[in-house]
């Protein structure tokens, strides 16, 4: 792919590789086959924005998981497996749900992160499944243990997908983490379907939404989903509204940032708002940036600038980011002449913790917004357990409020 800059040498001899087995087997290869042959050329650039949209391609099991600190959980599931919800999988086949991870790693662009994030999706296909050695046919024997028993159970690829799936998986995963409306048509059941009290980020997907977490109006708390525009108000003029008159005219002790399920857009949507919100705080303000596997691309680049614009009241809490601080971007897809799978390809350098200065080696907004010397990890580490998601308790969220009090 030349025109993608992320490959080093050896990567290129990597993706030379893949793509000539799948000449040498692509009359025994099926639409699925082929799908996930070109997805691990592209994975083999290591570049979470070099990428192939397969999703369309691929079927689904009747089941959608997450993992969780203490493994990978079926979160939601069609009607005829709902007594499957909060089942913690063992094994897929004969192999246990860690070593399906390994093995579906090389088909999955990006960081390790981002390899779980997506991988909660790609090992809910019969069609990966059967790539990575669980079983030659299309019925999958998951291993699942609920309320101290162990079981097995057979699945066959499900007659429809969830309402919310939208040709995962390499689109919005994080959507498994969010139920359905319940007008919803062909609904499947979920974890949090009775949960009564829910943490606001398990909520409908938005561009950016606000609401006060105290009575007393001194937390603040804004969402986002996409850093493009959603509706008809661009999202700029959105968060420079919150700005002005919950921010300036409000003066909160805190402002809670949630973007841990946010998969990115067009950055320049949030400049403005990164580079002014930590300076317009009142004194002892702080910002309280909520990041996570899912948190991605745009999404990573405002927590950066947020970061970088910090006059040390800005902290990041949650689970490290789907991408490293230096990634390659921008770049733009190709379709595939015959299967009109699109490709993605990255031609420009991005550095959010060292640093760009040079507009001929980095992406030029990079070099003229982008933060130096700052690092993305979460000053407080935390990774959900099942049993806290379940019953709607948010921890990423309580220890911002406790940072906030």
């Amino acid at each position: 792919m030349p025109q993608d800059k992320s490959f080093d040498d050896a990567e290129k001899r990597d993706f030379n590789r893949v793509i000539d087995d799948a000449i040498a087997n692509a009359d025994g290869m099926s639409a699925a086959d082929f799908a996930l042959a070109v997805q691990k050329a592209a994975a083999t650039s290591g570049n979470g924005h070099t990428t192939a949209a397969i999703g369309p391609a691929l079927r689904v099991l009747p089941v959608r998981a997450w993992w969780f600190a203490d493994g990978l959980y079926v979160v939601s599931a069609d009607e005829a497996h709902k007594d499957l919800l909060g089942a913690r999988i063992e094994k897929f086949g004969a192999l246990s749900s860690e070593e399906a991870l390994v093995r579906v790693t090389p088909f999955i662009s990006g960081s390790g992160m981002r390899v779980r994030y997506l991988s909660a999706a790609f090992l809910t296909s019969p069609d990966v499944l059967k790539a990575i050695g669980v079983g030659p046919d299309d019925t999958v024997t998951l291993t699942v243990s609920k309320d101290g028993r162990t079981r097995e159970t057979l699945l066959e690829p499900a007659s429809r997908r969830a309402p919310g799936d939208e040709g995962q998986p390499t689109k919005r995963v994080y959507s498994i983490l969010v139920p359905d409306g319940q007008d919803s048509p062909n609904r499947w059941p979920h974890v949090l379907d009775t949960v009564v009290t829910r943490s606001p980020a398990y909520a409908a997907r938005t561009d950016a939404e606000q609401r006060w977490l105290d009575p007393d109006q001194h937390i603040l708390y804004i969402r986002s989903n996409s850093i493009n525009s959603l509706g008809e108000t661009p999202l700029q003029l959105k968060l420079g509204d919150i700005v002005a008159k919950s921010v300036v005219e409000g003066r909160p002790r805190a402002v809670i940032v949630d973007l841990r399920f946010n998969n990115g857009g067009d950055f320049f949507n949030t400049i403005l708002f990164s580079q002014a919100l930590p300076k317009l705080m009142p004194r002892g303000g702080r910002i309280i940036v909520l990041v996570g596997r899912a948190t991605f691309s745009a999404a990573l680049v405002t927590a950066a600038m947020l970061k970088g614009a910090s006059e040390d009241n800005v902290v990041l809490i949650g689970e490290p980011m789907g991408d490293d601080g230096r990634f390659w971007a921008e770049g733009n897809d190709i379709k595939l002449p015959n299967s009109g799978i699109e490709v993605h390809y990255s031609n420009a350098f991005e550095d959010y913790e060292n640093g760009c200065r040079d507009p001929v080696e980095c992406y030029w907004p990079t070099v003229a917004f982008g933060p130096r010397g700052i690092s993305l990890k979460p000053d407080f580490l935390i990774d959900p357990t099942f049993a806290d998601y379940a019953a709607g308790r948010d921890p990423v969220l309580d220890k911002a409020l406790d940072l906030a009090r």
